[in-house]
């Protein structure tokens, strides 16, 4: 991990995108890192945009901001769009091809299928972005599975922890054979 980590998550309303950059700020703490945490919606919570900035730290972080991301895990196209132009040189994409079709950039991406994966296991998109946050953890190591599991336990809603956990373990899963692919 560089010194200083910055990192979007962004969707729309309703995908969870804040809940899953909570849990990774907590993750994070776990960790032993600085962390920042910011999260906003569009005019309207649910189907509008949303995102999430995590900056994570080695060091201090002076301001509570992502203004280039190094790492943007993306849930929907608009935000895609919206923020590929605020993307590091070299920096790393996470997508969602069910929601997400990436143009050619100079950038690494991962494609995992969150959505689809969560709608085989359980009925319903809404897991989708503790997938993507098991992906993550697989793909960059910057947070432990352990540290990720632990953040999952204790912050999110209680009746959603075990099946949380399993999506976890999903995008995990999801995101080994990812690494094989490449």
């Amino acid at each position: 991990m560089r010194e200083i980590t910055q990192i979007r998550l962004a969707g729309f309303g309703g995908q969870g995108i804040v809940l899953a950059g909570m849990l990774l700020g907590f993750a994070g703490v776990r960790e032993g890192l600085e962390v920042a945490n910011a999260n906003s919606y569009g005019a309207q919570a649910r189907g509008s945009a949303c995102k999430a900035e995590v900056i994570l730290g080695r060091k201090s972080i002076v301001f509570p901001h992502v203004l280039t991301s190094d790492i943007l895990i993306v849930l929907s196209q608009e935000a895609y769009k919206l923020f590929l132009p605020d993307m590091a040189d070299g920096g790393t994409i996470l997508f969602d091809p069910y929601h997400v079709t990436p143009g050619k950039t100079p950038h690494t991406f991962h494609g995992i299928p969150a959505t689809q994966t969560a709608l085989k296991t359980f009925r319903t998109p809404q897991p989708a972005n503790i997938v993507m946050l098991g992906a993550f953890t697989e793909l960059t190591g910057i947070i432990s599975e352990a540290n990720m599991t632990a953040a999952i336990r204790e912050n999110a809603p209680p009746r959603f922890v075990d099946a949380n956990l399993k999506a976890l373990a999903l995008g995990i899963d999801l995101a080994k054979k990812t690494k094989g692919a490449s």
